[in-house]
């Protein structure tokens, strides 16, 4: 274990047990005050980095016994507000198909009324070999 990783724990230890050296009370037990505790600076201690797993567990357990909320109650709002997330991700999803699907069956509708409104026209002008009803217009 590295001397910072065990300045870390020391430092968490002293919060845990209310006799901080550098930070003042009152104070929340989390990642930026243990790293302010051990001396370093606000953001020190990153979820990033593999060696401070297990300090990071013990942060946010510490806080949680130092509320009175159970680490198991935030973990349960934060599954509960992902499974309704995906449940409406999932109906947005259908939602999006289905219109998805209405739009191509009037895009093929709107496809073929324009096709036999140019077989009208071509049908209209018969024989006549003009360019543009506008010409023909002009000419009479």
């Amino acid at each position: 274990m590295s001397k910072a990783i065990k300045n870390f724990e020391n430092a968490l230890q002293r919060l845990i047990d209310g006799k901080p050296s550098i930070v003042k009370p009152p104070y929340t037990i989390n990642n930026d005050t243990v790293a302010l505790e051990a001396g370093r600076k606000r953001g020190a201690i990153k979820k990033s980095r593999p060696e401070l797993a297990e300090l990071l567990v013990a942060i946010a357990e510490a806080e949680a016994r130092r509320t009175g909320k159970s680490e198991t109650e935030t973990v349960d709002i934060r599954d509960s507000k992902l499974q309704e997330a995906q449940e409406r991700i999932k109906e947005l999803e259908t939602q999006l198909a289905e219109l998805q699907d209405k739009y191509d069956k009037q895009l093929a509708q709107l496809n073929i009324q324009m096709y036999r409104n140019m077989q009208f026209q071509k049908q209209l002008q018969g024989g006549k070999n003009t360019e543009s009803n506008l010409l023909d217009f002009m000419k009479n």
